[in-house]
């Protein structure tokens, strides 16, 4: 196996300068096409990379189960391009922050959130629960990929699992260190880092895609890194460090694009989520007025 480390050629803050850009090849100085193991020159880990790993039947069954799920959205904020004011249907601009629209879609579970228009509980994805039967057939695409997790990152993965193992099984996909994916499709990310997740856990990404462009790298511009992730190849990787997708170049305009992506993870405060037992109560005694007495 492969093994490299890469030096710094941009720092933190000069990364943090680039947020919500897009950017291109010129950040790129390695191109990684083969099976390789990359750390920093603390010795720390950035990515595990391997090639055609994923049999194709198990990629294959992931992606019908879950392809429903991805729906147009405003929400990917700093991954999408960053956020601006949305303009309301008079011209008028809102105070409500929204971000460019993508294709893209939760699969699995979602912890609570406060605020307006959200739920304040923890719950099933619209998806699992609008179409549950689908949403089953793709957890062995699931279990294969935490179950590599296991295999490739074992001190993360090990982490996580005392994570899971403390959640309501409820809220964990079954047989699995993970309670959400997200699913995109045809979505070239700007500079992000990843938040939400299990920042003590470690980032993955899994590609579909019907070999009809060139370039899509997953971009590390802090160390020039491109790793060129196509069908079937899996990527273990630090989504808290810098990153972005750089364009795709198209081989033959006459043949649509197809790019699937899968992010699984571990939602980082799903532990604390109730049962769905202890939530119905909680609700029923909200609406019925007992809690204002």
């Amino acid at each position: 196996m492969k093994k490299q480390q890469f030096k710094r050629i941009l720092t933190d803050r000069q990364a943090e300068r680039l947020k919500g850009k897009y950017l291109d090849e010129k950040y790129g100085r390695f191109i990684i096409d083969e099976d390789m193991d990359g750390y920093d020159m603390k010795g720390d880990l950035l990515f595990r990379f391997r090639k055609n790993i994923i049999p194709e039947d198990i990629l294959e069954s992931g992606c019908k189960a879950f392809e429903k799920s991805i729906k147009a959205t405003t929400s990917r904020g700093n991954a999408s391009g960053g956020y601006f004011n949305r303009i309301r249907k008079d011209g008028t601009t809102s105070d409500f922050k929204v971000s460019n629209a993508v294709e893209s879609g939760n699969v699995g579970f979602m912890d609570s959130k406060d605020g307006v228009g959200t739920n304040n509980f923890c719950r099933k994805t619209s998806f699992a629960s609008e179409h549950f039967e689908q949403f089953k057939r793709g957890i062995p695409f699931v279990k294969y990929i935490s179950d590599l997790y296991k295999e490739l990152c074992p001190n993360q993965w090990e982490v996580q699992n005392k994570y899971a193992r403390a959640t309501n099984r409820n809220f964990i996909i079954k047989d699995t260190v993970f309670t959400t994916v997200t699913v995109n499709k045809n979505f070239r990310t700007a500079l992000h880092k990843d938040s939400g997740d299990l920042e003590s856990g470690f980032g993955n990404l899994i590609v579909w895609e019907n070999n009809t462009y060139d370039g899509g790298y997953f971009l590390l511009p802090e160390w020039g890194i491109m790793i060129n992730i196509k069908k079937c190849d899996m990527l273990f990787v630090d989504v808290h460090q810098w990153h972005c997708n750089t364009d795709y170049k198209i081989k033959d305009d006459h043949v649509e694009m197809k790019r699937i992506s899968f992010v699984m993870y571990y939602r980082e405060y799903m532990y604390r989520c109730p049962s769905p037992t202890e939530v119905l109560i909680d609700l029923k005694n909200n609406s019925l007025g007992y809690k204002t007495l």
